[in-house]
């Protein structure tokens, strides 16, 4: 992975006998050298020392501590000592050590010193303005660190995230004379370092050659470790380890090539809407995942297969009863909206294999439990310490960047427990994925191809991220299914059919995603997004003028407050208000008439902010009778939209501003939404639910609670208004009690009982409740019966 070898792993040691020929072999490509001790006489940084010379200088040494020791005893001859100390309480030992710090402690020695006493995660750049013309040292223990070389425009660039150092990829740096650039020869591809944040590694970079300065000078604490020379012998590379548990790999194999690499996605580019972007790029990136995997010979289908045959060997051992009670086969972790997408990948795996023991939960709460000396309780979750047996667990970590602390540290973690791990991301290269890289030759890396997103808001990583799993579901559901033990070891109903139907919606799914974000294209779409040629469908339209209006709603505030300040200013500078001036206009003359004209005045600048809101809902059409405050919108769908949506919505008004802001919150409409919402319903209050589709009969019932739900917040009235609510699905049947429905054209076939009713004459597309089509395919059934039975009475006569 990554196109450059291992990644990862300790530095220093090297890579043993072999490490030699291979760092000659990487050195014709990239133009560095690599010293094998601090000795070695082709390098150009030597650090020469005879015995002789480092005598003179421990005597050197020696002198100067004992010239201090007088100095102080002289200082503090009068009192009770210098320093407070004499000799005999350490005042040698004091002097000593102050001469050594002074020679010794250089910036390598200094990180050393904090790393050995600190506790916690650190990502560090430490500097000196003695040394600031020449080197820094960086360090990673638990915070990922990754230094990017890029040789032909002198750039090093480092940073916590491997994406952030691929900042200069096809960049071009001209030296301060602007007329050329720095090394215009070809000094090979720009790579890549990732430090050992596992372990622990301290890496010094020194630019002496570059700057004209004098060689590279260690302290003599320092001078066993060993330098590698990059970017042409411009930049000498010091690497050092916290632990003996290093990787094989040497210095060379580490680099991870980032130009030329198929595997290493760019950067997106610049673009004044990521948001907008990344909803464009929907269809194209799930289009390019569902052909990656269909195409047979991507990574993708290599790891899904490497995943169906450990599940495989995993349900052997479960039938022949080698595994315990308490084993768990599948665990599904990650954090924020990718536990939220894991959780419904479990929840589905699990009903497609009842006996199959899948388990999901945040990846905090398993280092909480597993990663602490002492432990976290998973408060209100099943697992303790001892509940969960995870010994050759399968474990399947969600996390988009590939990067966030918990998985990554899940990562680390449930190496000790289990070899089955396995990362659904947004690239190959990621943090996670250089980690599981260690751990073999097997591909152990999903993508979904999308690369890295500067949106915050989560929008395209979500739907490829769900893509994929589906993609990850049917195969398993294929692999394992295929063989009636295996069936019968998890316990499956389904059958072939239904798996085809399954993949039959899976593709026209994109079809439906082109005609909700307006999309025509059918591009090459995933494995960096490019967006399709886009234009208006009936469906985008709909939703975009649904949108439009609650924007209105949320916009009105500021618009009010212009408003006022406008009346105020202009009303005050000419010394007329509204009423005033009229009266005047009139030639009003009369006492008491100005004082009510003063009044009505006082009135309208009291209430200039209602008036306001008013008239702009009035100018607009909207409701005039919903309260005048910040609005809150309600999201009711199944949990995982319901969570995904709500981070989606609330991160779009992260930085707004007080007055052009709202509250989202989100709740199970099958569930918990009217308990924990319904009394908070004011109006003016946004309500926006997914609505199943109920045509199909095993989804009736859900619907109909589901149109409950919406139905009861609708009716919480004051002064006849109640929240504003929207429903949006596939049936074409809008509920008496909403504000509006969207419905989204369905790219399905018809369901069976949908296709019975049809052919008898029933209008099931034309806007019927889910319950009057229940009601008449009971009937359909009912007379089916009957006629059965007439047909039957009738052979027996």
């Amino acid at each position: 992975g990554g196109g450059g070898g291992g990644g990862g792993g300790g530095g220093g040691g090297g890579g043993g006998g072999g490490g030699v020929d291979e760092s000659t072999r990487h050195s014709n490509r990239y133009n560095f050298r690599g010293d094998g001790n601090s000795t070695h006489r082709g390098s150009r940084f030597q650090i020469g020392a005879s015995n002789s010379v480092m005598e003179r200088l421990a005597s050197r040494r020696q002198s100067i501590a004992a010239a201090a020791m007088r100095s102080l005893q002289a200082a503090g001859a009068g009192g009770e000592g210098a320093l407070g100390l004499d000799v005999e309480a350490g005042l040698g030992e004091f002097c000593a050590a102050a001469v050594d710090a002074f020679f010794d402690n250089d910036l390598v020695r200094s990180a050393r010193m904090f790393l050995k006493s600190a506790r916690g995660s650190f990502g560090l750049c430490i500097t000196s303005s003695l040394d600031s013309d020449r080197q820094m040292v960086l360090a990673a223990r638990g915070q990922t660190i990754s230094v990017a070389f890029y040789p032909k425009s002198g750039l090093v660039l480092y940073g916590s995230e491997q994406a952030a150092v691929k900042a200069a990829l096809g960049k071009q740096v001209p030296k301060s004379d602007g007329d050329s650039f720095y090394n215009p020869e070809d000094t090979g591809p720009a790579f890549r370092l990732d430090l050992d944040d596992l372990g622990g590694e301290i890496c010094m970079l020194d630019w002496a050659g570059a700057a004209g300065l004098p060689p590279l000078q260690l302290s003599r604490k320092e001078l066993n470790l060993r330098h590698y020379s990059v970017m042409g012998d411009s930049v000498t590379v010091t690497l050092i380890s916290e632990t003996l548990a290093m990787s094989n790999a040497s210095f060379f194999q580490r680099l991870i090539p980032i130009e030329d690499n198929p595997l290493i996605a760019p950067l997106p580019e610049t673009c004044q809407d990521p948001v907008a972007k990344d909803i464009a790029d929907i269809p194209a990136a799930l289009k390019w995942i569902q052909d990656d995997w269909n195409g047979g010979n991507s990574l993708n289908r290599a790891t899904g297969c490497y995943l169906a045959r450990k599940l495989k060997l995993r349900l052997k051992s479960r039938a022949e009863g080698k595994l315990p009670p308490a084993a768990i086969d599948v665990l599904v972790t990650g954090c924020e909206v990718s536990l939220w997408v894991g959780e419904q990948f479990a929840s589905d795996l699990s009903a497609l294999m009842p006996l199959l023991r899948v388990r999901c939960i945040s990846s905090n709460k398993v280092l909480g439990l597993l990663g602490q000396d002492f432990p976290v309780p998973a408060v209100g979750h099943d697992m303790t310490e001892d509940s969960w047996d995870l010994n050759n667990a399968i474990v399947l970590i969600v996390s988009h960047s590939g990067g966030t602390f918990g998985p990554l540290a899940t990562a680390n973690l449930m190496q000790s427990s289990t070899a089955d791990i396995f990362l659904v991301a947004s690239e190959w290269d990621t943090q996670v994925g250089k980690q599981l890289r260690k751990m073999g030759d097997q591909s152990r890396v999903f993508s979904t191809g999308i690369g890295v997103r500067p949106a915050e808001p989560c929008s395209i990583s979500v739907a490829a991220t769900h893509q994929l799993l589906t993609q990850i579901l049917q195969h398993l559901a294929l692999a394992v299914l295929g063989s009636p033990k295996l069936r019968r070891a998890v316990g499956c109903q389904y059958t072939d059919q239904d798996l085809s139907e399954l993949e039959r919606c899976n593709r026209d799914n994109i079809d439906a995603l082109r005609d909700i974000v307006g999309g025509v294209g059918g591009g090459a779409g995933g494995a960096g997004g490019t967006t399709q040629t886009t234009q208006e469908t009936s469906t985008s339209s709909a939703l975009k003028a649904a949108g439009d209006k609650w924007a209105r709603h949320v916009l009105e505030a500021p618009i009010a407050w212009i408003m006022s300040a406008v009346y105020i200013a202009v009303t005050v500078t000419l010394g007329y208000p509204l009423m005033s001036g009229v009266g005047a206009a009139c030639g009003v003359s009369v006492v008491w008439a100005l004082r009510v004209l003063g009044f009505l005045d006082a009135a309208i600048y009291v209430f200039i902010p209602q008036l306001s809101t008013w008239a702009i809902r009035a100018w607009q059409g909207r409701s005039m009778f919903h309260r005048m405050t910040g609005r809150t919108v309600v999201i009711g769908d199944c949990p995982w939209v319901a969570q995904s949506a709500e981070a989606f919505l609330s991160k779009l008004f992260a930085c707004a501003y007080p007055n052009a802001t709202i509250s989202v919150m989100s709740g199970n409409p099958a569930d918990h939404l009217v308990h924990r919402h319904t009394h908070r319903v004011v109006r003016g209050s946004l309500l926006i639910v997914g609505r199943p589709d109920g045509r199909l009969s095993a989804l009736t019932t859900l619907e109909q609670s589901v149109c409950l739900s919406v139905n009861q917040a609708s009716s919480i009235q004051n002064y006849g208004v109640t929240c504003e609510s929207l429903t949006i699905g596939h049936n074409a049947s809008k509920l008496p009690l909403t504000a509006g429905a969207l419905f989204l054209p369905g790219k399905r076939p018809r369901y069976l009982c949908e296709q019975l009713l049809a052919e008898r004459g029933v209008a099931v597309d034309a806007g019927v409740s889910s319950g009057a089509l229940l009601g008449e395919f009971a009937n359909m059934k009912a007379r089916s019966t009957s006629q059965q039975r007439l047909h039957h009475h009738r052979g027996a006569r």
